[in-house]
């Protein structure tokens, strides 16, 4: 693949013709060229020829490829066409990254018969014509993103969601779904044993100055975090504060940020450094009882540390906070709801939002937070004790009393 056009010139094994043996002594079986492509969603617009026009061609960019049952499809996601594709098309694709005139490339795909087969691929988006409308948005797309295909795939393939508004017809939808799979629960409880926290503080600081006073902070102080300030972290946080039942559905609770559909998908996990009155350790916050469930057994400080800053991808200052905290999220608990990948956008966004309150509780009651998305997600499923792959980790916080000289943003 990729040796230059000219040694591509005529690849017999994309089209008919008989062949010699190859050089492993294996005679290679010819396809028909009608098999080679299939349409899965045909593209809209006139079937006018394009081969013949001398417009240069290249291959779309905006492209991603996965096999369903057996089949390789290849599917163009900023214009959401795709096509099954036979895998000895692969090499004339392949040749095909830099522009080349139409007649260069129907000789790649086998010559003058294989004029309809180029069209195809060029209405159904793997190949483009330069100077197109079409082609202009995919250079233009691989020029201005830095973040490789896997963001852009996701980016512009949950784009394409349609919303319905209806309310009976989804009202009828979900108690039909209820009927026959019932939603997951709405927070996860892992104990027995359930550690009781203190009832929260009422928070009593004007949202203004708090919104005003907001910084993320990277250094903190060593002194021991009291056990209510942190029972009123995680309930204001992660908490529920009011829980409703919804007739033929289940039992719904809601917390003080949104989440899409009020599933709350997002669970917390508190490691404790150095907290009055609960020993260092790995513990389950369970958001319906406002309890810890301890994770694994009891530890140290020192040994902690190490683990957590693994988790953190080396950022030094999570070993000075007195909490930390990591957020996952439970994608069936969404995903009961809503089977759309446009989902996991708004499971992602439930994340940030938890944050923004994490960060204001913690500036209401005085003390420094610190959120980071920079984490090794397979340290920090070790350190939880997190094996169900439909739980995934999210998002990391910290907090700590200031310290004199710190770093804010």
């Amino acid at each position: 693949m990729g040796q230059g056009r000219s040694a591509q010139a005529r690849p017999d094994h994309l089209h008919g013709s008989r062949q010699a043996p190859g050089g492993d002594g294996r005679r290679r079986v010819p396809v028909p060229r009608r098999h080679l492509l299939r349409v899965t969603e045909p593209a809209t617009g006139a079937r006018e020829p394009l081969a013949g026009r001398e417009a240069p061609v290249r291959r779309a960019g905006a492209l991603v490829a996965r096999f369903e049952d057996g089949r390789l499809v290849l599917e163009n996601y900023l214009t959401g066409r795709q096509a099954v594709v036979h895998h000895q098309l692969i090499p004339a694709l392949a040749a095909l990254t830099d522009p080349v005139p139409a007649h260069e490339a129907v000789a790649l795909l086998g010559g003058p018969p294989a004029e309809p087969l180029l069209d195809e691929l060029i209405r159904q988006g793997l190949l483009l014509r330069c100077g197109t409308p079409e082609e202009q948005r995919d250079a233009a797309v691989e020029e201005s993103w830095v973040w490789g295909p896997e963001a852009q795939w996701f980016h512009y393939r949950t784009r394409r969601t349609e919303f319905t508004y209806d309310l009976d017809a989804e009202r009828d939808n979900l108690l039909a779904h209820a009927a026959t799979t019932p939603p997951p629960p709405p927070f996860t409880d892992l104990g027995p044993p359930h550690l009781p926290l203190p009832a929260p503080i009422e928070l009593t600081a004007e949202l203004g100055a708090t919104l005003r006073r907001r910084r993320t902070e990277r250094h903190f102080d060593d002194r021991p975090l009291r056990l209510d300030l942190l029972a009123t972290i995680l309930h204001t946080t992660w908490g529920v504060t009011q829980r409703r039942e919804d007739p033929g559905v289940g039992p719904v609770v809601l917390k003080t940020s949104p989440s899409g559909g009020a599933r709350h998908p997002v669970e917390v996990y508190l490691v404790a450094l150095n907290v009055d009155g609960l020993e260092p350790g790995v513990y389950h916050y369970c958001s319906g009882r406002h309890t810890l469930t301890p994770v694994g057994a009891a530890s140290s400080r020192s040994a902690l540390i190490p683990p957590v800053v693994e988790v953190v991808t080396q950022q030094p200052w999570a070993a000075q906070a007195a909490a930390v905290f990591v957020m996952t999220g439970v994608t069936t608990r969404s995903g009961w709801k809503y089977q759309q990948s446009h989902a996991y956008r708004v499971l992602l966004l439930d994340a940030g939002h938890l944050a923004q309150t994490f960060h204001l509780a913690c500036t209401a009651l005085d003390l420094a937070p610190w959120t980071t998305a920079a984490l090794d997600e397979g340290a920090a499923e070790q350190l939880l004790g997190i094996t169900d792959p439909s739980q995934v980790v999210l998002y990391a916080a910290a907090c700590g009393h200031h310290a004199a000289n710190n770093t804010t943003q």
